[in-house]
């Protein structure tokens, strides 16, 4: 009997799904249901069912993506929660940082605590600086608050005490107490991010309780919907590009605030890792929102110091930029008379004018569908058709309500939406000292293919990779990543002889506590990879760099110094530096699954429309062949302007570009 894996990521606008059923992969997308995510994997999967028996399989596995987490926040819908915290310091996650996001708008106002302050309670309890006890924690006190939180019916508690990295005794006590005398979630700050940094520990640990009951009910509810179904090992990505089991998510929701776009890249790495690429720039752009990452040297790019709508999150995540560039992304007028898109959104209700299902607002999508970059009748290969009249008398209003002719508009909107894109993509590579010459860019989502050529000639890249199922690519990504788990703790040490015996002992402990983790994930030890590496600053900064631990204290400062020089433009040798966190990242891969498309096709063409396109400042309408995907086979090759119909996927090789399938099935746009 065969194993059958399943991967769905739940989106804004679609829930898309890849599975493998023992001898070819498919995919398929279907429209979110946002106010219950789960229907719409519930949805799927009996579309699944009804084309396959489950009943055949041993075994089925489930890796899920999902923006629960991430909309709980943005929404501020998650439960009523509380804060315990160190005599003194409740007013922490208010006062925040001086600096400002955006420092001489008068108008700014920053988001609201998640907590108001009167559900925010200190006990008399003082670690210092080295971790010691300075006054214990007195349990009555915390029995007390017990009474108060019961009053107030508070759902969920955060447990923040100064310095409890080095001594993480009284927030577990706290943990204890609260557990044996009332049914609510804790999330204590040892557990959730045992480093310095009292704000963001703070925050991070807040966003962490404010969403786990709401985490844990969704995925209660996706269990039950699972059960019947035979399914019994549910995976969940985390914002650090690998997955841990839904028991583990239970534990620190907060983990997979970044859960969906981290698909995509640790996908593109997997592609990277077949082919010998070792540096590419990922660029996702879906129905809502542009998601554009970079892999160099063959390693994702990171950080541990994220934000959502303003809280700060410093968890390991892939370093991910978003904007609110996607199809459903709205155009409309400034004050100022300039034409705008996004980051307003028509998602997947109503969606775009030409879904046909009451969208007034014109979008990128209805821009790319009247320029002739998409066809009515081949959106998603026909099961959705496309109302091309509709997107037409909209789109001539709003020309004519501006003064402007339907064509500048339509290209306008296409442009101002490219240049969006190209300033996402220069944050991840031009400003962090990287020439785009020496990448190539890996498109994909429902809109990345269309717009990719143009964006790659922009930056200088020489090449698109447009891989398999592009238009469920980051679901791909959750059945090709590995199981990931991640530890760290604040050490505060001068990196000299003597710092070494620390380093390697807390590192020791990681070891123990990852072999533990590995054998309720289901693996076996001698399976997994063990990296270890080191936060480190020079002496007096405030900022880290992440170099990998070799074992060679020396070795690793000399590291330190190359990369200080890479990304500043200087490094002063000699000088005193700091080691301020240990981290250890366990990585053992799952299984191995197969990649090529299957390529039975003869390379005709489908048929030829006339689109528009913008050369050398001029505009002409070309008569363009029109292909699709499936159609197409290893070794074919063709000179833009040409538009390939995926799945899932429209891809848009411009003019004089050109474009090759792989040995793989991957399209190759030489731009």
């Amino acid at each position: 009997m065969y194993s059958m894996f399943i991967g769905t990521d739940v989106g804004g606008t679609f829930t898309d799904f890849v599975y493998f059923d023992g001898k070819e992969m498919n995919t398929f997308k279907v429209f979110s249901t946002p106010r219950n995510p789960e229907k719409a994997v519930e949805y799927g999967l009996d579309l699944i069912r009804s084309e396959i028996s489950l009943d055949e399989f041993e075994n089925i596995i489930l890796s899920h993506a999902s923006t629960v987490a991430t909309n709980t926040i943005l929404e501020r819908k998650g439960v009523k929660t509380a804060l315990i915290t160190t005599a003194g310091f409740r007013d922490v996650i208010e006062i925040a940082r001086q600096n400002r996001p955006r420092l001489y708008d008068l108008y700014s106002v920053r988001p609201k605590p998640l907590i108001p302050r009167n559900l925010r309670f200190e006990v008399k309890e003082r670690i210092d600086k080295n971790g010691k006890v300075i006054r214990d924690l007195k349990e009555d006190e915390v029995r007390e608050i017990v009474e108060k939180l019961k009053k107030e019916g508070v759902e969920s508690v955060a447990v923040i005490f100064l310095f409890s990295f080095l001594y993480p005794d009284h927030e577990k006590k706290v943990k204890e107490i609260l557990r044996k005398e009332l049914d609510i979630e804790v999330s204590i700050s040892t557990e959730v991010l045992p480093e310095i940094r009292e704000y963001e520990r703070g925050s991070t640990t807040v966003l962490d309780a404010y969403i786990k009951p709401i985490v844990k009910n969704y995925l209660s509810s996706l269990e039950m919907i699972l059960k019947p179904l035979g399914i019994k090992d549910l995976y969940v990505m985390q914002s650090s590009g690998g997955v841990v089991k839904a028991k583990s998510v239970r534990q620190r929701p907060v983990y997979t605030i970044l859960s969906g776009p981290a698909g995509g890249v640790a996908a593109s790495k997997f592609l990277g890792d077949l082919f010998g690429e070792k540096n590419l720039l990922t660029f996702d752009m879906g129905g809502t929102s542009t998601d554009v990452s970079s892999i160099v040297d063959g390693v994702l790019s990171w950080t541990s110091e994220g934000s959502i709508v303003g809280y700060p999150i410093k968890v390991p995540m892939i370093e991910i930029s978003t904007i609110g560039a996607g199809g459903g992304s709205i155009a409309w007028i400034d004050e100022g008379g300039a034409l705008r898109v996004g980051p307003r959104s028509a998602g997947s209700d109503p969606g775009p004018i030409c879904y046909g299902k009451g969208g007034k607002d014109i979008t990128v999508t209805d821009s790319n569908l009247l320029l002739g970059y998409l066809h009515e009748d081949l959106f998603l290969m026909g099961k959705m058709r496309l109302e091309r009249d509709l997107a037409l008398k909209e789109a001539d209003k709003f020309a004519k309500k501006i003064s402007m002719d339907l064509e500048s508009l339509l290209l306008g909107i296409w442009s101002v939406a490219n240049s969006n894109m190209v300033r996402a993509l220069r944050v991840i590579s031009v400003e962090k000292g990287y020439d785009p010459a020496d990448f190539k860019l890996v498109s994909y989502g429902g809109a990345g293919p269309m717009h990719a050529g143009v964006l790659a000639k922009e930056l200088g890249v020489p090449e698109v990779i447009v891989p398999n199922y592009p238009g469920v690519f980051s679901a791909f990504g959750l059945l090709v990543s590995d199981i990931k788990l991640d530890y760290s703790r604040s050490v505060l040490l001068e990196a000299d002889s003597r710092a070494k015996e620390k380093i390697d002992w807390t590192l020791s402990e990681f070891y123990t506590q990852g072999e533990k983790d590995l054998q309720e994930q289901g693996v076996e030890v001698k399976r997994a990879i063990f990296i270890s590496s080191l936060d480190m600053r020079y002496k007096g900064q405030s900022y880290e760099i992440n170099v990998p631990y070799s074992g060679n204290l020396q070795e690793v400062i000399e590291e330190f110094y190359k990369i200080h020089d890479l990304r500043y433009g200087y490094s002063v040798r000699g000088e005193a530096v700091e080691i301020v966190n240990l981290r250890l990242t366990v990585l053992s891969p799952r299984y191995s699954l197969p990649y090529s498309r299957p390529q039975k096709g003869n390379g005709e063409e489908w048929g030829r429309e006339e689109a528009v396109f913008e050369i050398d400042g001029d505009v002409e309408r070309i008569e363009t062949p029109l292909y699709l995907r499936d159609n197409l086979y290893s070794g074919f090759k063709e000179i833009g302007p040409c538009v390939i119909f995926d799945p899932g996927s429209t891809i848009v090789v411009y003019p004089d570009m050109k474009c090759r399938v792989d040995k793989y099935g991957n399209l190759r746009i030489e731009v």
